[in-house]
């Protein structure tokens, strides 16, 4: 019989506040990048409109490839979150420990993918001047790889603990760095080089290494020594590794198909308009990161609560705190949508240097977007509890077949064939947004992912 009171007997407000509580202080951190990101664009249109168009392109491009290890480390938190709703706090810190041994990794891609992106970013025929800013960002950025790894998995261990707020922390902390070093760096201030679209990329690198020092410092202080063993778990665990790489694994491919089709979407379909609708691009979707940059952080919140109530055998929970976070992200991205639709213009031409008719397409890609924003948010609910419940395999299926499919050609026959330019390439996503919704949120509805076992080649309690 549960220890907990019946779920009927519950408030609304009970379940708002797990969520919240948990969710709150990543949504925080989330803001403070989306923030500083916006920033980074805004910063980088005071140098060129190539400039902008190059870092909207790179940047996705080097996040994109990142998910290949990133996605699989992400899943420390699904397994934290059990162990920890489980009571077996001592393997909660082994777990991240293997995150970070798998963090690695980004020293491997980093170096395979320099000399694989010059022929990567020419393949994408962009003007010759935007081709060398985007090689420049993205081949600054590779150093950062194995910092971001590092980062994911503490940050993981620390929201699936219940102690969210040092991530926000984290996020904060390294976000204003980011801001700082961007000023000093794209525009040479201070007795600083002015290295303007490359000190961009170098202020990215920076600020990802100090929040990640900012972590580690908080793993290994006496506090979470004590609790969680988290100087003494480090030895190397092949059978927990393998649990990583088998949920993982689909994980990773997931965020990976994900994200690569919004590269492609960008840099080839919208690219292939020239510099002028990629950069008005660029700027609408750095308002849309204000949109759903919370969700995202709902999505790691729930992740962390579906994992909990998993590991306590509480699946009616588990779906109520899902269906709650849900409601908050669909008000929330509605909202700003509105926002942005109806004053964007205003907006865009406040906080960018740019041209009117740059300005004015990337007010027309945020009125497009105002559509699909409720959509959007019950799926990065969606398959943040999914994540929580283990059922990564199934996503990363659903998402090649839907993505691949569906949006993709959706973009290049609204967007190309049709001559619908940017406008065109975003009604095509709209439609994929939508019927993407319905798919996650029948999967998770249906309960099919009740029988998964994460722990497939240890125990818990050893």
């Amino acid at each position: 019989m549960s220890k907990y009171p019946p779920l009927h007997e519950e408030t609304p407000w009970t379940g708002a506040r797990e969520v919240m509580c948990m969710s709150g202080p990543i949504i925080l951190g989330m803001l403070s990048f989306t923030v500083m990101e916006f920033f980074d664009k805004a910063m980088v249109s005071y140098v060129s409109t190539d400039a902008l168009a190059a870092v909207g392109s790179a940047g996705i491009g080097s996040y994109t490839l990142s998910t290949l290890y990133m996605g699989i480390i992400s899943v420390v938190t699904t397994f934290v979150a059990q162990c920890y709703g489980r009571g077996e706090k001592h393997l909660c810190a082994r777990y991240c420990w293997q995150g970070m041994y798998l963090s690695l990794l980004g020293i491997l891609f980093a170096l395979v993918l320099w000399p694989l992106s010059e022929p990567l970013f020419a393949a994408m025929r962009h003007s010759p001047e935007v081709t060398r800013l985007e090689l420049s960002y993205f081949r600054t950025r590779l150093a950062g790889y194995v910092f971001i790894g590092v980062g994911t998995a503490m940050a993981g261990f620390f929201q699936a603990i219940n102690r969210s707020r040092i991530p926000m922390y984290a996020a904060i902390f390294g976000n204003a760095l980011n801001l700082i070093f961007n000023y000093l760096l794209i525009f040479g201030k201070f007795g600083f080089p002015r290295m303007e679209v490359t000190g961009a990329a170098l202020a990215t690198v920076i600020s990802t290494f100090f929040q990640a020092a900012f972590l580690s410092v908080l793993f290994f202080s006496r506090r979470f020594d004590s609790e969680y063993q988290t100087r003494g778990s480090w030895p190397f665990d092949w059978n927990r590794i393998r649990e990583i790489f088998r949920i993982g694994l689909p994980a990773a491919m997931t965020m990976f198909f994900d994200v690569a089709n919004w590269w492609i979407f960008v840099s080839f379909i919208v690219g292939y308009f020239g510099a002028v609708q990629l950069a008005a691009n660029a700027i609408a979707l750095g308002f849309m990161h204000v949109c759903f940059m919370p969700a995202v952080g709902l999505n790691h919140g729930v992740a962390a609560i579906v994992g909990q109530w998993l590991g306590r055998g509480e699946v009616a929970r588990a779906k109520a705190r899902t269906y709650t976070a849900m409601r908050i992200a669909i008000g929330y991205m509605m909202a700003m949508g509105g926002i942005f639709a109806l004053f964007g213009d205003k907006i865009i031409l406040l906080v960018f240097k740019t041209e009117a008719d740059v300005a004015g397409l990337g007010h027309k890609i945020l009125i497009l977007s105002a559509f699909f924003q409720a959509f959007d948010a019950v799926n990065i609910i969606s398959t943040g509890a999914l994540r929580g419940a283990g059922d990564t395999r199934w996503m990363m299926f659903m998402t090649i077949i839907m993505s691949y499919v569906l949006f993709l050609p959706l973009a290049l026959l609204f967007g190309i064939i049709l001559n619908g330019g940017a406008i065109g390439a975003w009604c095509g996503a709209m439609i994929f947004i939508i019927l993407l919704s319905a798919v996650l949120f029948h999967r998770f509805y249906s309960e099919v992912w009740r029988g998964i076992n994460i722990f497939k080649y240890s125990t818990p309690e050893k």
